[in-house]
């Protein structure tokens, strides 16, 4: 009977409380207006709070929230994916041309 009691008053902290690892959403990384590209993160993150388990906000601004109704509907964004021209990064095709001498 003890052992059943625990285990309730177990359960219903870990409910009431949210002490379990339950995750939220994850926010996709984005392109903001400025071209700058933000890295996605899991919801909620560090300093929100634990209800805040929605990625919400607009395509160019996204944080965590607890209103399900303001849920961002990410599939509808086409900026979550980094510039693929980037020429600062981008790879490029050299060509190597060597003498290999056989003595």
């Amino acid at each position: 009977m003890v052992r059943l009691l625990n285990c309730l008053v177990l359960g219903y902290l870990t409910w009431n409380l949210r002490i379990s690892d339950a995750r939220g959403e994850y926010c996709h990384g984005w392109l903001d207006s400025s071209g700058n590209y933000h890295e996605g993160f899991q919801c909620p993150e560090d300093f929100d709070t634990a209800d805040a388990t929605v990625c919400c906000g607009s395509c160019s601004l996204r944080y965590c929230c607890a209103a399900p109704d303001a849920r961002l509907d990410q599939g509808t964004c086409t900026n979550d994916r980094e510039v693929e021209n980037n020429t600062q990064y981008a790879a490029r095709k050299t060509q190597i041309n060597s003498l290999i001498q056989i003595s």
